[in-house]
């Protein structure tokens, strides 16, 4: 097998060809490019890894990913957090939209990615834990770290991966027509152009059931109107551009 040149490989190259080497992994991008899928499934070191996913708001409390007592037939017993879960079983936390963490969030996240050989916490229930062997932390986020992450936290991801092209599998899952329109759109620099593969997703999922019951023409239009709103006639462009290019 020949290797591929260096203007040949692509972002998902490089995150398939570290995830597995590395505990601590950054993926950040525009929206829409499969940055969770990866996050969730390349890499894996053997089928029996756990992976324990969350998305943080500016809500999230930091007890929701450390863990916290529950009331249980009568009594307060402890529940690990996926942090915490993870770090028993050696699986991999998946830490989505990781620059919206409140303070006390990123400050505990300081320290589940502190490095495995001084790892540890205290427990509100008296415990101490330590990450297992095989544990690793992979986050994701839209946008640039260095503008949006707080810098002590960006330093705990030495491996910081650009994801700038929609993973294949996202866009093989779309019918023909739509997946040149797709690879247009999703990756435009400016927010207010930019149409994720979400998006013409659920379009196409739309227009397929818009079908029964309503002509070629109809169903692509209210479809359109339906998912991308003000945005329906420069959807509808790039749907005509991809067909004349595919044509």
């Amino acid at each position: 097998m020949s290797k591929k040149t260096n203007s040949a490989v692509t972002c998902w190259d490089v995150v398939s060809a570290v995830l597995s080497s590395t505990n601590r992994a950054l993926l950040h991008g525009p929206p829409g490019t499969g940055k969770t899928h990866a996050a969730c499934r390349l890499g894996l070191t053997g089928d029996q890894q756990k992976v324990f996913s969350l998305t943080l708001t500016e809500e999230t409390p930091a007890a929701e990913l450390r863990g916290h007592y529950i009331l249980k037939d009568g009594k307060y017993v402890w529940h690990d957090g996926p942090a915490v879960a993870a770090w028993r079983c050696g699986g991999r936390l998946v830490v989505n939209e990781i620059q919206r963490g409140g303070p006390d969030v990123h400050s505990l996240l300081l320290n589940i990615t502190d490095d495995l050989e001084i790892a540890e916490m205290d427990l509100p229930s008296g415990e101490k834990v330590k990450p297992a062997k095989g544990f690793m932390c992979v986050a994701t986020m839209n946008g640039d770290p260095k503008e949006l992450l707080d810098p002590a936290l960006l330093d705990r991801f030495p491996v910081s991966i650009h994801i700038d092209k929609v993973h294949p599998a996202a866009i093989e899952q779309l019918p023909n027509d739509v997946q040149h329109a797709a690879k247009k759109t999703a990756l435009i620099e400016e927010e207010d152009r930019r149409i994720s593969v979400r998006a013409w997703y659920a379009f196409a999922r739309l227009r397929e059931k818009l079908m029964k019951s309503l002509t070629e023409d109809e169903a692509v239009d209210y479809a359109a109107r339906a998912v991308f709103n003000s945005r329906a006639s420069d959807a509808l462009d790039a749907l005509k551009i991809a067909k004349s290019e595919a044509g």
